[in-house]
């Protein structure tokens, strides 16, 4: 039985571990768990609204998603002003910034991902979110975000699209 569970920062914390070993196994973009923590997931945890949502099957932890909420001065908010212009006013800046989710291959396609996005974004105060993914429109990560009613913004490069998606409506 899959549970799903929101944490703040604190409990984030306590969870980093678990959490490097799927990101590393995923996206294997960090040298060490070390680099990893105080280059990102340390420094993501420090921001305004950082939550993140844990996916265990029975003790195991089987995927996560995080985010927080997004401003002016920060990088990607910044990168995305300068990249995609046009939908920087009405966009960035106390947006909630979807940034990572992941999920185990072995537990895919069984609702895993949904289930992560809709706790993550559950309860979050901002009225819009914002992320970028593959910008392939058969991509697994893009089929679940529009599933869940993001739409494409822009491109962030060639590879990477925009995708938001208002909240509360």
């Amino acid at each position: 039985m899959i549970k799903v569970d929101l944490w703040g920062p604190a409990r984030a914390g306590e969870h980093a571990a678990e959490v490097y070993q799927i990101y590393d196994k995923i996206f294997g973009d960090q040298p060490d768990q070390s680099v990893w923590r105080t280059d990102m997931y340390d420094r993501h945890r420090a921001r305004d609204g950082f939550r993140l949502s844990l996916a265990h099957d029975d003790s195991a932890l089987v995927g996560f998603a995080w985010g927080y909420l997004g401003e002016r001065g920060q990088f990607w908010s910044d990168f995305v002003v300068s990249a995609v212009p046009d939908v920087a006013e009405d966009w960035v800046g106390g947006h909630f910034e979807f940034v990572e989710l992941a999920v185990l291959d072995s537990h895919r396609r069984r609702g895993v991902g949904v289930r992560l996005h809709d706790r993550l974004l559950e309860g979050v105060s901002a009225d819009r979110a914002l992320l970028g993914t593959d910008n392939d429109e058969t991509s697994p990560a893009v089929r679940l975000y529009q599933s869940r009613g993001w739409s494409k913004l822009g491109e962030l490069n060639p590879q990477t699209q925009l995708m938001g998606i208002h909240l509360h409506q």
